[in-house]
């Protein structure tokens, strides 16, 4: 539960300062972003660095995730992005939502284990206080 929690507080923190690029680049003024000391150039720069972070982190907690509920990763090419100067690949958009999705079937498939267990125990600790209580009147 706290792993979750600190998970979103830090892609919280990735998304207020994509956010704050996002603002500050269509703020600038127009200009020809072909020139290669262009200050619109670099802000897009930034840009796409700040959104392959971000892509990496959450990739980076998917692939946990899977690890942690014996889930098999995607292998195949398409699956995988590694984009040009960045340290390592990540997953794409449309893997990323298939392995969320198949992590989210597992978690409620291990909730409802749990939950009817639980059930189950609170049931028979109920019978037998019914049953002590039926015996000392």
């Amino acid at each position: 539960m706290f792993e979750e929690l600190r998970y979103r507080w830090a892609l919280r923190k990735y998304l207020k300062a994509q956010h704050a690029l996002y603002r500050a680049y269509d703020e600038m003024p127009e200009e020809d972003e072909t020139a290669d000391d262009s200050p619109k150039r670099g802000m897009k720069w930034e840009l796409i660095y700040q959104t392959q972070a971000t892509d990496y982190f959450r990739s980076k907690h998917l692939v946990e995730k899977a690890y942690r509920y014996h889930m098999p990763l995607p292998q195949d090419e398409g699956s995988w992005i590694q984009p040009r100067g960045a340290p390592e690949r990540f997953l794409t958009a449309e893997a990323a939502q298939k392995l969320r999705a198949d992590i989210r079937a597992e978690q409620k498939a291990e909730w409802d284990y749990w939950a009817n267990r639980v059930t189950l125990g609170l049931a028979l600790i109920g019978s037998i206080f019914g049953v002590l209580a039926y015996f000392r009147k």
